[in-house]
C-alpha cells in the first residue's frame, strides 16, 4: 500500500490514500480515527474529516 493508491472500502467506497503508517496507533495519533471497515492483506484504512465535506484516508499495518 502506498500514498496515492485508490482502494475500495466497505464504508466509503473508493478512497485515495493520503498517508501510510506503521500501525493503527500512529494513524490515530495523526487524527485518522474514522473506521472504514477495510482489513485486507495485513492492512487497515482509517479516515479523518478535515471539514464537513472533505475526508482524508490513511493506510496502516495491522
Amino acid at each position: 500500500m502506498e500514498k496515492g493508491s485508490n482502494v475500495y472500502t466497505p464504508r466509503f467506497c473508493t478512497v485515495t490514500i493520503s498517508e501510510v503508517f506503521a500501525d493503527r496507533q500512529a494513524a490515530c495519533e495523526a487524527g485518522y480515527t474514522e473506521p472504514t471497515h477495510y482489513h485486507k492483506d495485513g492492512w487497515g484504512i482509517a479516515g479523518r474529516a478535515r471539514n464537513t465535506t472533505d475526508m482524508r484516508f490513511a493506510a496502516y499495518r495491522e
